[in-house]
């Protein structure tokens, strides 16, 4: 049985490196943040709800903060927050930036792995 996704919180490089591996074979966005971000703090309810409501099996929601990742966010040119990137098969495949709830839907509704029946459209209203 499929169980539901929650936002995971990278503290480490060493956590960054277990997910970015975890891009072989399911969807990760990465969300490219910082607490102090107003536009974070609008986006952040519509992120966790979306985390529960996708299968983990198929997706990971990962916060990163700026402020301790700062070569990162640089590495991916991450210019605005919150920016999300989605990453498969270890290759950043998609690109969000800001308080955009319909670009983020659509984007991770066209990534997902497609299984054997059609995937399940997700809801971040």
């Amino acid at each position: 049985m499929a169980r539901p996704g929650a936002v995971k919180n990278i503290e480490s490089w060493d956590e960054f490196t277990k997910h970015f591996v975890k891009s072989e074979y399911k969807l990760v966005v990465l969300v490219f943040m910082a607490p102090w971000s107003e536009p974070w703090k609008l986006m952040r309810p519509a992120v966790e709800k979306m985390a529960s409501g996708l299968k983990s099996e198929e997706v990971e929601v990962c916060t990163i903060s700026v402020d301790r990742f700062n070569t990162l966010g640089r590495l991916l040119r991450v210019e605005a927050l919150p920016t999300f990137v989605l990453v498969k098969r270890h290759r950043a495949v998609a690109r969000v930036v800001g308080v955009n709830r319909d670009d983020l839907h659509s984007s991770i509704n066209k990534h997902l792995a497609p299984p054997s029946s059609s995937p399940q459209p997700i809801n971040i209203s």
